[in-house]
């Protein structure tokens, strides 16, 4: 299933293979999760955010986020850079993709870089029960 939703002129568009996915967490962690990934996506110039929603395993939950924005600088040779406190490519604090992954380990979870893409930016979110 696909649904779309525009956001001052960025598209979001969320698939999901509608399999149940039991797991209590807290609204402000999820937010804080999604509001960073799309915020620099628009940093980044992106027009469009996707998040592809998958259940590799019973107990698993494999969420792609992917922005057709710039893509994270070729001169950053240690892609996993971006998730230091601190590291920051543009005006901001640094602090956001750090915040991500802090977030993401306390809900038993994961964030790294999909270094398979080549246009924009991919990041596959595994969250385990």
């Amino acid at each position: 299933v696909a649904r779309d939703f525009l956001s001052a002129k960025m598209k979001l568009e969320v698939t999901s293979d509608e399999k149940e996915f039991p797991y209590s967490f807290k609204p402000i962690e999820v937010s804080i999760v999604i509001d960073n990934l799309i915020s620099n996506a628009r940093k980044a110039r992106a027009s469009k955010v996707t998040f592809d929603i998958v259940h590799p395993a019973k107990k698993s939950l494999l969420l792609r986020v992917t922005d057709n924005g710039r893509g994270i600088e070729e001169s950053i040779r240690q892609k996993d850079r971006i998730f230091e406190k601190g590291f920051s490519t543009t005006d901001g604090s640094g602090l956001g993709l750090y915040h991500v992954r802090q977030v993401l380990g306390e809900m038993n979870g994961t964030i790294e870089l999909d270094k398979e893409v080549t246009a924009g930016a991919s990041f596959l979110i595994r969250i385990a029960q």
